[in-house]
């Protein structure tokens, strides 16, 4: 699945010396009228200590992707 050009899978630079994966897509739909509202980038470090889950802009990867 890609969405406005990211695909889960892709790796970029986070912060300084830090690489990120994109893990998963979170979908927001309004309650009411039951219309998309957004897409959310959920990335996890890949080189940490840490295994916690966090939203990313999509521009942010796109911009420093790896190869």
């Amino acid at each position: 699945m890609e969405i406005k050009g990211v695909k889960i899978g892709d790796k970029f630079k986070y912060q300084k010396n830090l690489v990120a994966k994109v893990v998963d897509f979170h979908i927001v739909t309004s309650v009411k009228t039951g219309k998309l509202v957004q897409y959310l980038c959920v990335a996890q470090l890949v080189n940490g200590l840490a295994k916690n889950e966090f939203e990313v802009p999509f521009a942010s990867v796109i911009r420093n992707k790896t190869k």
